[in-house]
């Protein structure tokens, strides 16, 4: 039997690494063989991937092809990262507990934004807790709804509970109070039917109350007093007192010194008032004058009368002239024939 050597096959291997951009393999980016020793022409692959914390930027210098056919000899394909710029981050909780800092049932700590980026709005809320009744915030918390910042914020609600003292039998008595409202002027007079009301007289703490805002003729509102307890709420021990402001509407006054109402508030006028209108004067029928009026008068009469009354009143003129004309013509020859006739 005769043998002879097979023809030597070249081969080739293929590695893979993920870097930082100082050479260093990330966590789990280690050099890893894709192709060990297999024979050159072999297709092979590789691919990027995903680290918490870094962002793929390219390719190393002296890196190999990503994807390609085996060489003799070894290929090292290298992937290179940089690290995410730095977030800030901050958290949020939300406590609920008793005047004492004890957190009540259903009110333990929670977590409302975990290692979230700086900026990033949260908000928390009053909640109503049986037995109990919000008074405010405690003193260390931070503010109710806000933005995150770095570090951890801590809100805090405070809670007393609606019982009091213990009586005389050893029961604990439960705590009441009441609320008032009252409707004043800018300098703390209740306006006529706005004075001090009782809302809510000596009820259990923790009971609902409303009071609204009301019109007063002549006046507009402006605001709550400084130190009113809210329009609406819960009943807290002791006395609330709700107290709403008004102003009274300027009026306007006119150049004779008397006041008209302003038209933002008017005044509706008296039925009894009278209005100052000239009494229009009878006009008298025209009586004819005997007395010989002005040249100036006479024209206008002249020109007012019609034109046909004018000519009627000419041309008799004119007839008249002519009448006593020739009156005096016959008159002269009657004469002159007499005298001729005598002599």
């Amino acid at each position: 039997y005769v043998y002879e050597k097979d023809p030597e096959v070249k081969r080739g291997t293929v590695t893979v690494t993920y870097v930082d951009k100082d050479g260093n393999p990330l966590p789990g980016g280690e050099k890893t063989t894709v192709k060990d020793n297999v024979p050159v022409g072999e297709d092979y692959t590789t691919e990027e991937k995903d680290f918490p914390g870094y962002h793929f930027v390219g390719m190393d210098k002296n890196s190999d092809s990503a994807n390609g056919k085996v060489t003799e000899g070894t290929k090292n394909v290298v992937y290179v990262y940089e690290k995410d710029p730095e977030v800030k981050r901050g958290t949020v909780t939300v406590t609920y507990v008793d005047k004492d800092g004890n957190p009540l049932p259903g009110g333990e700590t929670t977590v409302v934004k975990d290692n979230v980026p700086v900026g990033e709005d949260y908000t928390t809320e009053e909640k109503d807790f049986p037995g109990y009744h919000f008074v405010g915030m405690d003193k260390t918390s931070d503010p109710a709804n806000g933005t995150v910042t770095e570090g951890t914020k801590n809100v805090v609600y405070v809670y007393d509970s609606n019982k009091g003292t213990m009586n005389e039998n050893g029961e604990e008595t439960q705590q009441h109070g009441t609320v008032t409202v009252t409707y004043v002027d800018k300098d703390g007079n209740p306006l006529p039917g706005g004075e001090k009301t009782t809302i809510k007289d000596n009820v259990p703490v923790g009971e609902d109350y409303t009071t609204e805002e009301k019109d007063f003729p002549g006046y507009k509102f402006v605001g709550m007093k400084e130190g009113s307890a809210d329009p609406s709420g819960k009943v807290v021990p002791g006395e609330q007192n709700v107290v709403y402001v008004y102003e009274k509407i300027p009026t306007i006054g006119t150049e004779k010194g008397e006041e008209k109402p302003n038209p933002e508030n008017p005044t509706p006028v008296s039925p009894t008032a009278t209005s100052e209108v000239p009494t229009p004067t009878p006009v008298q029928p025209s009586v004819v004058s005997h007395t010989t009026p002005s040249p100036a008068k006479v024209n206008v009469e002249k020109q007012a009368l019609p034109q046909t009354g004018e000519e009627k009143n000419t041309n008799a003129s004119a007839l008249g002239v002519i009448a006593l004309g020739l009156a005096g013509l016959f008159g002269l020859g009657a004469a002159k024939k007499k005298e001729e006739k005598d002599n």
